[in-house]
């Protein structure tokens, strides 16, 4: 299941990025620390500008080519309690229609999982300054019974369609936490782009 996979190696990249794996206790440094300027803030790939989200969420690789970067926090609860919030270039789908790329997205967002989803709930939001457009919904892994609470909001880079995405994953009985959405929308309001993408100078 991909979920379980990434879940294990997000447990083995937090370790890395800690460095604070030791039997006595030490100050650990900020291991985003390289990663932020004068203000503070994180510069990706010198091509984005974030607020970086607390410490409770580690950054992670995914393993996959369907988002830019992800932060991943392990959530109380047993397995699968995590919330994993990513921005990506290129969200499932090909349409620069707003509307249209939300249908788009839901068709194979966690395919892999197995999750079933409900409707989304929408609303126009503003990204960027632009019209943009913001689909929360629950879905359900079947078989285990895990469910899955996740919010997106799509938002335009010129001509083309960005995204961000939070989910967050519990046990069946359990209950969601919107603490890890009050961050996920931090880091959206918070974010930038540095420079003019490659597909805007065409």
């Amino acid at each position: 299941m991909r979920y379980l996979k990434n879940f294990f190696k997000g447990l083995a990249v937090m370790v890395f990025l800690t460095g604070c794996v030791t039997t006595t206790p030490v100050k650990c440094e900020d291991p985003l620390a390289a990663l932020k300027n004068d203000k503070g803030n994180i510069v990706w790939s010198e091509e984005y500008e974030f607020a970086p989200p607390s410490s409770e969420w580690q950054l992670i690789d995914l393993g996959e080519d369907d988002y830019s970067f992800a932060f991943q926090r392990k959530d109380e609860g047993s397995f699968p309690s995590q919330s994993i919030f990513a921005f990506t270039e290129e969200p499932y789908g090909y349409s620069r229609n707003l509307a249209k790329r939300e249908k788009e997205f839901f068709k194979r967002f966690l395919w892999a999982s197995r999750v079933e989803f409900k409707e989304p709930q929408k609303r126009s939001v503003t990204v960027f300054g632009e019209e943009g457009l913001e689909a929360i919904c629950e879905g359900v892994e079947p078989v285990k019974g895990h469910k899955v609470w996740c919010k997106v909001v799509f938002g335009k880079r010129g001509e083309r369609i960005v995204a961000f995405f939070l989910t967050q994953w519990r046990t069946a009985g359990a209950s969601f936490d919107k603490s890890a959405e009050e961050d996920f929308d931090r880091f959206v309001q918070s974010f930038r782009f540095l420079k003019v993408s490659f597909y805007e100078t065409l």
